[in-house]
Formats: structure tokens, C-alpha cells, sequence
């Protein structure tokens, strides 16, 4: 769960990194260059990494479904490991199922929302790229223009960032329900077989399997 809130909260960070260009603008011969290298590599790290976990996570989870013999079906990703691990109970199931699809459509959406930011950043690309030259090798700039350019950037990074976030949140508590419900089943399966145990225990032990009832009943109750 840590590497899903971690590649989000990165993926926020980077979004804010034209604000380092409009700082450096303001500071000729500063070149933030590496900065920005560091940023990207960090963020393709961190979600290259959750999308590992996240998909190990999600194989053992489908794995101990059919470990409990429980056989689901879905065409929507997740959504049989989501609802097989709750049981029956119909509000539980439409709740999995809710958060599954807030999940898929969270997640959906930011992937849109990155690529358009991308696509419509293009137009301004070499406009950028001549501000930055301009800046490393110790010139002046137009600060209306870096405003108007690094703002934009900005603009259209956000969307998609907050979007991760939003997508993140849901992954997140997908996770922590599935997990709690997987580990509930675990435990009733684990304590009907102890009590099965002591059961076969008690009566290899002692066969008398009187209940003595209290006075005011009287007599005794043999199994």
C-alpha cells in the first residue's frame, strides 16, 4: 500500500516542477535541469513499483479465492477478487462492487487526463525549451512569458495529478477491504477446525458427556 501512496504523492510533486523553471527564470545561469531528470526518474520508479506490488498483491489475492473454493467470474479486472472475498452478504457485495468501478473509472480518468496534458503541453514545447536555454546560459527572459508558459504547464499537469490521488485513495482502501476480508475468513476457518480439534479431544478423553443442570431444574442430560 505504501508504494501506491507513494507513486501518487509523487506524481503530485512532479506536476508542481514548472515552478522550478519559473524559479530558475527568475535567476539567470541557474540550470535545473538534473532536477527535473531526478523528478521523472523518482516518479517512473515509484510507479513502476506499484504497478508491481499492486498486481502481486492483487495474484494472491485471487490465488486464496480459490484456495477458499470460491469460483467468481467478472470481465471488469478485480472486481471477482473484490466481491468473492466479502461472502454473500448482498450490501457487501454492491459495496466491493461500487468501490471497484470508482476505482477502475478514478484510474481511467487520470490516465486521460495525462495524456491530453501531455498532447496539449506540445504546442509550447520549443517556446520552453529556447526559455531554458536562454536562462542556463545566463540571459533574460520575459517573466510575462515564463508566467504564461510554466503556468500552463502547470495547468495541465494538475488534472491528471489529482485524478492519481483521487485513483490512489480507492486502490488504497480496495486493498485494506479485500485484505481484512481475506483475513476474516482465515480466522473463522482456522477457528472452526480448533474447535473441531477440541471437540474430537474431549470426546477421545472422556466419554461421559454428562450436563449437570442446576437444582432448581434437577436431573442430569447425557448426549
Amino acid at each position: 500500500m505504501l508504494a501506491v501512496a507513494a507513486a501518487a504523492l509523487t506524481h503530485l510533486c512532479v506536476a508542481f516542477l514548472p515552478l522550478v523553471d519559473v524559479w530558475a527564470a527568475h535567476r539567470p545561469g541557474s540550470d535545473v535541469g538534473a532536477v527535473r531528470i531526478a523528478a521523472w526518474a523518482v516518479l517512473a520508479t515509484t510507479v513502476v513499483t506499484a504497478w508491481v506490488v499492486f498486481a502481486g498483491w492483487s495474484r494472491r489475492a485471487r490465488s486464496n479465492l480459490v484456495a477458499f473454493g470460491i469460483r467468481t467470474t467478472s470481465k471488469l479486472p478485480l472486481m471477482d477478487v473484490a466481491v468473492g472475498s466479502v461472502g454473500r452478504a448482498p450490501a457487501l457485495r454492491r459495496r466491493m462492487n461500487t468501490l471497484t468501478w470508482l476505482w477502475w473509472l478514478s484510474l481511467l480518468l487520470a490516465l486521460a487526463a495525462v495524456g491530453l496534458g501531455v498532447l496539449a503541453g506540445l504546442d509550447n514545447l520549443r517556446e520552453i525549451d529556447d526559455v531554458r536555454e536562454r536562462v542556463a546560459a545566463g540571459g533574460t527572459v520575459d517573466r510575462a512569458l515564463v508566467s504564461h508558459l510554466f503556468g500552463r504547464q502547470l495547468l495541465l499537469r494538475l488534472p491528471g495529478a489529482a485524478l492519481g490521488i483521487a485513483a490512489a485513495a480507492f486502490a488504497l482502501v480496495l486493498i485494506a477491504r479485500v485484505t481484512s476480508a481475506q483475513y476474516g475468513r482465515v480466522a473463522r476457518i482456522r477457528g472452526a477446525a480448533a474447535s473441531r480439534a477440541t471437540l474430537q479431544a474431549l470426546r477421545a478423553g472422556d466419554e461421559d458427556w454428562t450436563v449437570v443442570l442446576p437444582l432448581s431444574v434437577g436431573g442430569t442430560i447425557r448426549e
